[in-house]
C-alpha cells in the first residue's frame, strides 16, 4: 500500500465515503471514545492518588501537592463528564482539553519547583503514551500532540536560564520519542479499527437483510405472520405515541379456490401479487400489509383514511386487472372486515383480529344486523375487481 493511500486511510476513523457506514462508525466510536477518555482519566486519577500518598508520607514540598490536587480534580471531572456526552466530536474536545491542561499543570509545576526532574519527565511521556487509549484517528492525534508538545516546549524555554540545557534536551528527546510512538500506535489502531468497523457493518447489514427476508412472504413481498408477532408492539406503540387510532382490516379474495381450480395457480398468483403490490404502495409508512396465508391478507393501519385508501386500491386493482386482461376471464371480488381500536388504549392485536375476521365472515354471509351488535367500530365491504 502506498504511503499516501495509507495516510488517507488512517486520517479519519469515521469517514468512509458511504453515509450509512460513516453514521454506523460514528455511533460505535462514540461509545469507544467515551470509554477511552474515561479509562485515561481514571488511570490519571489513580496515579494522582498514589502520588498524593507519596507526597504526604515523604513530606515533600506543598507545591507538588497543590498541582497534584488540581490535576486529580480535573481527572475526576473528565471521568464524570464523559458519561453524559453523546457526541463523538464533543468527546474529542474533552479528551484534547484534558491532555493539554495536563501538560499545562506539568509546566506550572516545573516553573514553581525550578527544576525538571525525572518524575516530571516521566509524567510528560505518559501524557503522550496515553493518547492511543482514545480511538482518535491520525487527524485528532496530530492536533492533540501538536498542542501538548507546543505548550510543553514553549513554556519551558520561554524563561532563559530557568532550566539546565541538559535537562531541556533530555526532555525534548523523551517527549519527541513519545509523540512518534503515539502517532505510530494511533495510525495502526485506526487502520485496524476501520477494517473492524467495515466488517461489523457488513455483517450486521447482512444479518438485517436475512431477518427482513425471513419476515417477508416469498410470493407477494408482503410481510408474514412472524413480522406481525415481532413488530406489532413497536407499531402499536408508535400509534399510541402519535395519539392515533389503529385500524385492522382482514382482506379475502372471494372463491379463490374456485379461481385456482378453473384457471390454475399461476392465474391465482398473479391476482395475489397485484393485490399486494398496490396495497403496499398505497400504505407506505402509515400501515403494513401481512399475508396470513392463502388468499387472506391483514392490514394494520395508523391514523385516519383507511377506508378511502381501500377504495383507491380497489380502483387501481380494477385498472390493473383490465390492463392485464384478468377481468375478462372471471369476475373477481374482494371482501374486507375492518375494525378500529379504542382511542387512547394500547391495541390488542388478538382482539382486533378476531373482530375483523368475524366482520369479514359476516360480510361474506351477509349478516349486517349481528355485525352491528358485536362491534360498533366494525365495518365491511365487498368490491368487484
Amino acid at each position: 500500500m502506498a504511503i499516501s493511500t495509507y495516510l488517507a486511510n488512517v486520517w479519519s476513523a469515521t469517514e468512509f465515503g458511504d453515509p450509512e457506514l460513516s453514521g454506523y462508525a460514528e455511533k460505535q466510536l462514540c461509545r469507544d471514545t467515551r470509554f477511552g477518555i474515561q479509562a485515561m482519566a481514571g488511570l490519571s486519577l489513580l496515579m494522582q492518588i498514589c502520588v498524593a500518598v507519596l507526597i504526604l508520607t515523604r513530606g515533600l514540598d506543598n507545591i507538588y501537592l497543590s498541582t497534584n490536587l488540581l490535576f486529580g480534580l480535573l481527572s475526576l471531572h473528565v471521568l464524570i463528564s464523559a458519561a453524559f456526552l453523546k457526541d463523538v466530536r464533543t468527546l474529542h474536545v474533552l479528551g484534547m482539553a484534558f491532555l493539554v491542561i495536563g501538560a499545562l499543570c506539568l509546566t506550572i509545576l516545573a516553573h514553581r519547583s525550578g527544576e525538571l526532574h525525572v518524575g516530571m519527565m516521566a509524567t510528560a511521556v505518559m501524557l503522550f503514551v496515553a493518547i492511543p487509549l482514545v480511538p482518535w484517528a491520525l487527524r485528532e492525534a496530530i492536533v492533540v500532540v501538536g498542542l501538548a508538545y507546543a505548550l510543553l516546549t514553549i513554556s519551558l524555554v520561554v524563561v532563559p536560564g530557568r532550566f539546565t540545557p541538559e535537562s531541556l534536551w533530555v526532555f525534548q528527546l523523551l517527549i519527541a520519542g513519545a509523540a512518534v510512538i503515539a502517532f505510530f500506535v494511533t495510525a495502526r489502531n485506526t487502520s485496524i479499527r476501520r477494517q473492524d468497523l467495515r466488517a461489523r457493518f457488513e455483517l450486521e447489514s447482512a444479518h438485517n437483510d436475512m431477518e427482513i427476508l425471513s419476515m417477508q412472504d416469498h410470493l407477494t413481498g408482503a410481510w408474514n405472520r412472524r413480522y406481525l408477532s415481532e413488530k406489532f408492539p413497536e407499531f402499536a406503540k408508535f400509534c399510541l405515541d402519535q395519539k392515533k387510532v389503529m385500524h385492522v382490516a382482514i382482506l379475502d379474495i372471494d372463491d379463490f379456490k374456485g379461481i385456482n381450480d378453473e384457471f390454475g395457480h399461476h392465474f391465482g398468483d398473479k391476482i395475489l401479487m397485484n393485490v399486494a403490490d398496490i396495497f403496499v404502495r398505497l400504505l407506505g409508512n402509515r400501515g403494513r400489509l401481512i399475508r396470513l396465508g392463502g388468499d387472506e391478507f391483514q392490514i394494520i393501519y395508523c391514523g385516519d383514511g383507511l377506508d378511502g385508501l381501500i377504495e383507491t386500491a380497489i380502483a387501481d386493482l380494477q385498472r390493473a386487472f383490465a390492463e392485464a386482461g384478468l377481468a375478462s376471464k372471471r369476475i373477481v371480488s374482494l371482501s374486507a372486515g375492518i375494525v378500529s381500536s379504542e382511542p387512547g388504549q394500547f391495541p390488542d392485536i388478538e382482539a382486533l383480529y378476531k373482530a375483523a375476521d368475524q366482520a369479514l365472515y359476516q360480510e361474506k354471509h351477509k349478516r349486517p344486523a349481528k355485525l352491528d351488535q358485536t362491534n360498533p367500530l366494525a365495518r365491511t365491504g365487498t368490491w368487484k375487481l
